[in-house]
C-alpha cells in the first residue's frame, strides 16, 4: 500500500510514540512523491522538532560517477558511531540507494546487521527493486504514492512511444541502437528548433517595440540573454527526454516485481512486454547506460557521439551475447 507523505509521517509518528520504530527503513516511490521531505520531517519528529543538521548524515551519488561508493558508506558509518551532538537519534540516510555499487551494498548490509547505537538508517529510492534482497528484507518499506501525473510533452510522448515500438519490433541490436540514436537526435533537433523559434519571436517583438526608444545596447544584451537561455532550456529538455527513457526501463523493472506504481502509467502494457524480454540484471545495466549518458552530457562532450555510445549499451545486444558483443566491437573500431 502506498501512502501520501502526510499519512506516512503519521504512521511513523505513531510508531515512534509507541516505541516501535525499527532501526532501518526504506522510503520508496516515484520521483516527486516527497521522499526527501518525509526524511526531513521524520528526523524532526523523532528528535522533538530539532532541526540542527549535526546529527543528520546523508549521502548520495557523487556528481561525476553517479554511483555510491564503499568509501561513502564507511564514512557514513563512522559518523554514526560518534556520539550525538544534540539529537536523541542520529539519522544515516542513503539517497538514490539504487546507485549503491556492489562493494558499497555489501558494506551497508553489514551496517544494517550491526547498526550503531541510537541511530536510524534510511534508504531512499525510486527503484527499490534494484536493491539486494538481503538489504530490502532488513528494512521496513514505506511506499509513497505518485503525485498527480504530468502530461508528457509531444516530444516526450513521441520518444517513449518509439522506444517501446522499436524494441518490441526489432529487439535489442546494433541496428536498434543506431536507428534509435538517430531518431533521438532528430527529436533533439526539433526541441532546439522550437526553443530558438520562440526566442527569435521574442527578440523580433522587442526590436519592434524598443528600436525607437533605445540606443540598441539594451537589445544587444537582450539577444545575448536569449541566446544563453536557449542553451539552458535545451539542456534541460534534453535531460528530461533522457529521464523519460530511464523511466521506461524503470517501469519494466517494476512490472517484473509486480509493483502497481509506474511513472508512465499509459505505457503499462508496453512495459510488461519489455519486462518479458530481458532479466532484471540486464534492465539495470541498460538503465545505467542511460543514467551515465546524463552524466557525460554534463561534461561538454560531443553530443552525437556520446548518445551513440550510450545507446549501443542501452539498446544494443546483451553483453551476455558473444555474437552481439563482437558486432559492437567491430562498429566501434
Amino acid at each position: 500500500m502506498a501512502f501520501s507523505v502526510e499519512r506516512a509521517l503519521a504512521y511513523l509518528t505513531e510508531a515512534n510514540a509507541q516505541r516501535r520504530l525499527a532501526h532501518s527503513f526504506l522510503f520508496s516511490g516515484p520521483e516527486g512523491c516527497g521522499k526527501r521531505r518525509l526524511v526531513a520531517e521524520f528526523f524532526r519528529t523523532v528528535n522533538g522538532n530539532l532541526t540542527d543538521p549535526a546529527d543528520f548524515h546523508g549521502i548520495e551519488p557523487e556528481s561525476k560517477s553517479r554511483k555510491i561508493l564503499v568509501e561513502q558508506i564507511r564514512e557514513l558509518e563512522a559518523s554514526l558511531r560518534m556520539h550525538a551532538t544534540r539529537a536523541k537519534v542520529k539519522f544515516g540516510v542513503v539517497y538514490e540507494a539504487d546507485r549503491l555499487m556492489a562493494q558499497a551494498a555489501n558494506a551497508f548490509l553489514k551496517t544494517l546487521e550491526e547498526p550503531p547505537d541510537h541511530s536510524l538508517l534510511i534508504l531512499v529510492t525510486a527503484l527499490p527493486e534494484a536493491l539486494l534482497d538481503t538489504i530490502r528484507s532488513r528494512c521496513i518499506e514505506v511506499s509513497l504514492r505518485a503525485p498527480g501525473a504530468k502530461a508528457l510533452t509531444a516530444e516526450q510522448a513521441e520518444l517513449v512511444g518509439e522506444l517501446f515500438r522499436i524494441v518490441a519490433a526489432d529487439g535489442f541490436s546494433v541496428g536498434t541502437a543506431l536507428g534509435f540514436s538517430r531518431f533521438f537526435l532528430g527529436i533533439l533537433g526539433k526541441v532546439r528548433g522550437k526553443i530558438e523559434t520562440e526566442h527569435s519571436d521574442l527578440l523580433t517583438r522587442d526590436q519592434t517595440v524598443y528600436k525607437q526608444t533605445t540606443d540598441g545596447r539594451w537589445l544587444g544584451e537582450r539577444e545575448e540573454r536569449l541566446s544563453a537561455l536557449t542553451e539552458s532550456r535545451y539542456v534541460k529538455e534534453r535531460a528530461n527526454l533522457i529521464l523519460k527513457m530511464i523511466e521506461s526501463f524503470g517501469d519494466a523493472l517494476r512490472t517484473k516485481h509486480q509493483s502497481p506504481f509506474l511513472d508512465l502509467v499509459d505505457y503499462r502494457s508496453a512495459a510488461v512486454t519489455l519486462a518479458g524480454r530481458v532479466s532484471s540484471v540486464e534492465l539495470l545495466t541498460r538503465l545505467d547506460a542511460l543514467q551515465s549518458l546524463l552524466d557525460s552530457l554534463a561534461w561538454n562532450v560531443q553530443e552525437a557521439l556520446a548518445i551513440e555510445v550510450a545507446f549501443l549499451k542501452a539498446f544494443g545486444p546483451s553483453a551476455q551475447n558473444p555474437n552481439g558483443r563482437l558486432v559492437i566491437e567491430r562498429n566501434a573500431q
